[in-house]
């Protein structure tokens, strides 16, 4: 049994050896015969090549690069204004004039007013003075510090002379002289009063206004026998007209007022106020005065603003 088995076994290890060992020994020393055949596949049959349209896949647009959002700035949040009240106009209240300047009033120093000459002057300049007498020239100097008499104007000179009378004249550049300085602190000066006698003047007129809504009975009762001054028809007074024509007063001219009021009556008296022009040393002004009648006559002429009897 034994020997069965080992018979067995030989024939396997035989079959394994001839199978897998033989193959290999017989490669190895070259052995032909016992080369297995080896089964060639053909070559695969060459791939027709076909002509293929390539495109190119396009580039990718760069985008440009975003703005970093900022953040969002905060509303600014105005600051309530504070309520600004326009101030109450008093319809009665004094409005000053706008007077112009010297310089305006005579054209840059071109055209002074007549009522600047005679004046005395001094002078900032050596002036030799010189007058024919005959065949004979007569001659004076004047030095710097001198004082003379400013006595009229040409162009941008003015004369001077000893006196207002003298017959001995000089012309002379206008700044040569302190009449500038002389005219500017007159008008400064004038211009102060000026206003302040409109003001007193715009006073008066309230007051009398009142006053006559006061007391109707009072006037009522010395109006009799008083008759109101009458209005002419181009809106002057005829008795007030003659009163100017007649002399009573000579600085107002009818054809110089611009404006005549109507007239109240206080205390006995008819008050009618009159706006007129008046020429002064610095040229042309408004101005006001008051005629005062009683029982059909002109008793006489005010400035409203300082009580003055009108010359």
């Amino acid at each position: 049994m034994k020997g069965i088995l080992v018979l067995i076994l030989a024939a396997a290890v035989g079959y394994i050896s001839y199978e897998y060992g033989y193959p290999a020994l017989a490669s190895y020393v070259k052995f032909e015969k016992h080369k297995k055949d080896i089964i060639v596949a053909p070559a695969p049959k060459p791939v027709e090549k076909k002509d293929v349209a390539v495109v190119m896949a396009p580039k990718p647009v760069e985008e440009a690069p975003k703005p970093a959002m900022e953040p969002p700035k905060p509303t600014p949040v105005p600051t309530p204004m504070p309520e600004v009240r326009k101030p109450v106009v008093d319809p009665n209240a004094f409005v000053a004039p706008v007077l112009p300047s010297l310089e305006e009033r005579t054209q840059n120093w071109a055209v002074l007013p007549k009522t600047a000459f005679p004046r005395p002057v001094i002078m900032k300049k050596d002036l030799t003075l010189s007058m024919k007498m005959g065949g004979n020239t007569a001659s004076t100097k004047v030095k710097a510090g001198g004082q003379m008499v400013a006595v009229g104007q040409d162009g941008p000179n003015i004369f001077v002379a000893p006196t207002e009378t003298s017959p001995m004249r000089g012309t002379v550049a206008l700044d040569d002289t302190n009449l500038k300085e002389i005219l500017t602190a007159g008008y400064e000066n004038w211009k102060v009063l000026y206003v302040a006698s409109l003001k007193k003047a715009h006073e008066f007129k309230l007051a009398a206004a009142d006053r006559a809504k006061s007391a109707p009975a009072g006037n009522a009762k010395a109006a009799a026998g008083n008759d109101k001054p009458v209005k002419d028809k181009d809106g002057t007074y005829p008795l007030l007209v003659a009163s100017m024509k007649s002399g009573q007063v000579t600085e107002i001219k009818p054809d110089t007022i611009k404006e005549w009021s109507e007239p109240t009556l206080e205390e006995g008296i008819w008050k009618v106020n009159v706006k007129y022009e008046t020429m002064t040393m610095f040229g042309k002004f408004d101005t006001e005065a008051q005629a005062q009648i009683k029982n059909g006559v002109v008793e006489k002429w005010i400035y409203t603003g300082s009580g003055e009897v009108v010359p």
